[in-house]
């Protein structure tokens, strides 16, 4: 295991530990999750997230960390035959990110991937423990739950994050997703899921230049920040057929 790694899998250890009385006080929750839809509002660009530590810098050399599926599963919105695919790499903690996915994924939905025409795929690029937990947690519900678990985890953002308790409040979240609460101790210790997750990462930074959330590629061409609809349809629209 790199040094990275023990680092992140003994902050995630620490939290569980912390946080350790929910496992046994959380009533269970069978509350199925769905995208869902948020009215249509004007969303202001904003900057994106930057890590604390910044990836050293790299110039994109080839499309090759799009072609290579997620190790664990592909987590995607949208009819497979779409032909235009957006990828995004994004940290749950990420206010940029959240913003993105409550104000302008909502109208995407809407327009262009519930006609079929695009489909988008969710990659993480996490920047704490928290956000890695979310991500490995995603990764780890049923399939038909993974994309209503992340809408939730966005949407719910500053909820969760500023809780007392964060790990409580994730927990809360998984059981609604289907996870039992050995399973979200399980899936937070497995260390294959973190290894998956961090070579996402850093290929994304090596190859494609990623250096900060949320960063889309439409068919290759990258698209940074949380921008709205109008900065999606000038690329969109002239790749539909």
């Amino acid at each position: 295991m790199s040094q990275q790694n023990k680092i992140i899998v003994a902050v995630i250890a620490a939290l569980l530990i912390i946080g350790g009385a929910f496992i046994a006080t959380r009533p269970a929750q069978d509350k199925s999750l769905e995208l869902v839809e948020v009215p249509a509002t004007e969303t202001a660009q904003g900057e994106s997230e930057t890590p604390a530590a910044a990836v050293q810098a790299a110039p994109v050399s080839n499309a090759g960390a799009l072609e290579t599926p997620n190790p664990m599963g592909e987590i995607v919105l949208g009819a497979a035959d779409a032909p235009v695919t957006i990828v995004e790499y994004s940290s749950l903690t990420c206010p940029h990110c959240g913003a993105f996915h409550r104000d302008t994924l909502p109208k995407l939905k809407a327009q262009y991937i519930d006609q079929g025409l695009v489909k988008i795929y969710f990659r993480p690029f996490p920047f704490d423990p928290y956000a890695t937990a979310g991500a490995m947690l995603a990764q780890c519900v049923a399939p038909k739950a993974q994309v209503g678990f992340l809408d939730i985890l966005f949407k719910r953002q500053m909820q969760w994050i500023q809780s007392e308790q964060p790990m409580d409040a994730l927990l809360a979240i998984a059981r609604q997703a289907g996870l039992s609460e050995a399973d979200f101790v399980v899936c937070l210790k497995d260390e294959s899921k973190l290894d998956a997750i961090r070579q996402m990462q850093a290929a994304a930074a090596d190859e494609l230049g990623v250096r900060s959330t949320p960063t889309f590629f439409i068919n290759g061409e990258k698209l940074e920040g949380n921008r709205g609809l109008d900065a999606f349809d000038k690329i969109i629209k002239p790749l539909l057929p």
